[in-house]
């Protein structure tokens, strides 16, 4: 029971410290900031395993939005959690498409993944390799039974998280912002160095005038 409450703390400690710092404090407007958070949650329900941070980072940069605060969010697809992400999503590209679920895909894969991130020598190119054969394969007919409803219902639900995220974010953003600064961004502060470095500027300035 202590080890599991050690890992949570742990992990509210690091969502803390990337809320407050990373997002709250971060020296960038409410909107590229909400709109950074708007594209690393589009990216997570997304199935490019592999290649979801540096999407993440393109489309950030792409809509001038900030960098950093996206690349954590796609973290929430992980080895963990890609089989409950990616199912309700088949499922709904399914219906949209008219066409039968077959969930009997999913078990298949499931199993095999499970004994793949279970062996200890399996590396991360192999669970790269593996999402990419069975989830973008390119044929045809399983792009009409499989990759295709994957993609819509993805697709479909990304847009939605991505949209709702940024209004969210954007919201208390501002909200905190104003609440502690009166302001939409962080005051910024002098370093400590600049002070002293100023400090002794003019005592070099006064004295030299007093010489005169």
């Amino acid at each position: 029971m202590k080890f599991v409450s050690d890992r949570v703390r742990k992990y509210l400690a690091v969502a803390k410290d990337f809320c407050v710092h990373r997002v709250l404090h971060a020296d960038d407007p409410p909107h590229r900031l909400a709109l950074g958070i708007a594209v690393g949650m589009f990216v997570t329900f997304t199935p490019l395993i592999g290649i979801q941070m540096m999407v993440s980072v393109f489309l950030a940069w792409l809509l001038r939005a900030n960098k950093v605060v996206g690349v954590p969010i796609v973290w929430i697809s992980n080895p963990l959690t890609v089989i409950p992400i990616f199912t309700p999503c088949y499922v709904l590209g399914c219906k949209v498409l008219g066409v039968p679920v077959v969930l009997e895909v999913w078990q298949e894969i499931s199993r095999e993944w499970n004994a793949l991130i279970a062996d200890p020598g399996t590396r991360l190119g192999d669970k790269v390799r593996f999402w990419w054969e069975r989830l973008i394969d390119v044929g045809w007919d399983s792009m009409l039974d499989f990759a295709g409803p994957l993609w819509v219902g993805c697709l479909l639900v990304a847009a939605v998280a991505g949209v709702v995220s940024y209004y969210i974010s954007l919201f208390a953003i501002r909200q905190y912002r104003l609440a502690r600064w009166g302001q939409l961004m962080p005051p910024r502060t002098t370093p400590k160095e600049s002070i002293e470095d100023d400090s002794v500027t003019k005592d070099d300035t006064a004295q030299g005038g007093s010489a005169a």
